[in-house]
């Protein structure tokens, strides 16, 4: 018997099926090459269709769970020619994170890939809010369309990733030099594209441009969005979770890109991830635990194993606290996220926050200091609701906004702390200039008088307990005589916000 064995067509379709049903990419499941004592290298030639040896063959069908392997290998008779091949002579994706479980997003999938595959789309993004799964989506898509392509590279963009250093990693694939300035390498990375068909995939290009700061580098970035949009056959498939500079811009100049906003995954297929966690399925709680979380894949992942470990597996139990838990991984992802909002799209939220409930624009537009135009909220709301942030209701016919509920538990703790800071500043120095939030927003949500149940006021208070303690009164009282003889558009909420928490700490 042969050493070495190669999947026929037929055996690649039961083994498809056999890794759909376990939720597993084709070549970026970890455990599934590791199951099999074999390398991610070798499973991605065994599904292009090439001879590996027979252990690894063997063992990569059985940790699928097809036991039956002669039923996957192609009888020594059969043609090559029958064998589908993949004539990728550049494959540069080591870059590309292994994920362990994929459940669901057909529709998303059946969508991405007609837009690169059947229309041609030069440049397509996938956005939306940190954990929500962009980088799985475009793996399971690259797993998918793969054979589609002659070469395939995958670059994840960090935190100290420049545009010049993506441009020289870029070229280093395509054993080209490193040039001299930026225009001239995107004018080289645009000529080998255009020479194949390549699949370019840049994970996370929102930590790229968003270190820009200066003007010429910025005008070098745009180029570089330009120049990906038009002018060759491949396809650049982008993931942010912000919109893209210029994009209508970029619409406007070329009809072959793309936008995808990704949203949380339906009931259905989020239950199919808890149960990949651990779960039977059948216990109470699971549907609920989903809506809370908005289907995020990240939010589910991180809250299965506490679940499990705290509460011992009773998702109602968990319910019961009437607490959400953001793992740190998501914390910090909706962090940058918060971090890069303007100072309009911060003050929305912040009132969105103190509401912790949906709020119309008309109402949104009362509580504003000095409003001159009221399309600064229509467009934060707009920008807001791109990322991904917000949740629309229509309760009457005019919509109303609210956060979503990760989002809204790290807005409030951004909150909290910002006012903590004001204050604390203000004490040191006398000095009411530092106060910005406290100012401009009312932390007593308008219309209530319930100070002692306002969960803003009661962490605020919790805070400055910790920094004052008893003398906390007396910090606070030595605060009012700063703001006699000041006009009213200078105090702004700041006496409203101080009298309420004076009230609940006496």
């Amino acid at each position: 018997m042969t050493d070495s064995l190669k999947a026929s067509t037929e055996g690649l379709t039961i083994i498809d099926q056999a890794r759909k049903r376990r939720g597993w990419t084709k070549t970026s499941t970890a455990c599934w090459w590791q199951d099999a004592h074999t390398s991610r290298a070798t499973l991605r030639r065994f599904w292009r269709g090439e001879r590996i040896q027979k252990e690894a063959f063997i063992g990569i069908c059985q940790a699928v769970g097809v036991s039956n392997w002669e039923a996957i290998a192609q009888s020594v008779e059969s043609s090559i020619t029958n064998v589908p091949e993949l004539n990728s002579p550049l494959i540069d994706w080591n870059e590309a994170p292994d994920i362990e479980h994929f459940y669901g997003r057909t529709q998303e999938l059946n969508q991405l890939e007609q837009w690169m595959t059947t229309d041609n789309c030069q440049l397509v993004v996938i956005m939306g809010m940190g954990g929500i799964g962009k980088t799985a989506l475009a793996l399971a898509l690259t797993d998918r369309i793969q054979s589609e392509f002659e070469c395939i590279i995958w670059r994840s963009l960090v935190h100290d990733s420049s545009l010049a250093n993506l441009l020289d990693s870029l070229l280093n694939a395509f054993e080209q030099k490193t040039l001299k300035n930026v225009m001239s390498s995107i004018a080289k990375l645009i000529e080998h594209l255009e020479k194949r068909r390549c699949l370019l995939i840049l994970d996370g290009l929102d930590v790229v441009w968003h270190r820009v700061k200066d003007r010429k580098k910025y005008r070098e970035y745009n180029a570089f969005l330009r120049a990906l949009s038009f002018h060759n056959q491949s396809c650049i498939l982008i993931t942010s979770s912000e919109p893209l500079p210029k994009w209508e811009d970029i619409v406007a100049r070329s009809q072959q890109v793309r936008c995808l906003t990704l949203q949380g995954l339906p009931p259905a297929e989020a239950l199919m991830l808890l149960q990949a966690g651990g779960f039977t399925g059948k216990e109470p709680g699971l549907k609920a635990l989903s809506k809370l979380y908005r289907g995020n894949p990240l939010a589910l992942k991180t809250i299965t194993p506490l679940i499990k470990s705290l509460f011992g597996g009773d998702v109602k139990k968990f319910l019961f606290q009437n607490t959400l838990v953001v793992g740190d991984r998501l914390q910090v992802l909706l962090t940058e996220q918060f971090n890069r909002l303007s100072e309009s799209e911060r003050s929305i939220v912040y009132w969105l926050a103190i509401w912790q409930e949906p709020i119309s624009l008309y109402r949104l537009q009362t509580h504003w200091l000095n409003l001159s135009d009221p399309s600064v909220i229509w467009q934060g709301i707009a920008a807001l609701e791109s990322r991904s942030l917000l949740e629309k209701h229509f309760s009457t016919d005019e919509p109303s906004f609210t956060l979503q509920p990760m989002v809204m538990k790290v807005v409030t703790e951004k909150l909290v702390e910002q006012a903590q800071r004001e204050i604390s500043k203000v004490v040191r120095t006398s000095d009411i200039q530092h106060f910005k939030l406290l100012r401009t927003h009312w932390l007593l949500r308008p219309g209530t008088d319930d100070i002692a149940g306002d969960l803003i006021l009661s962490q605020l208070q919790e805070q400055l307990w910790l920094k004052y303690g008893s003398a906390l009164p007396q910090t606070l009282s030595e605060i009012f005589p700063l703001l006699k003889e000041q006009p009213p558009l200078v105090v702004g909420y700041i006496n409203c916000n101080l009298v309420a928490l004076f009230n609940q700490i006496v």
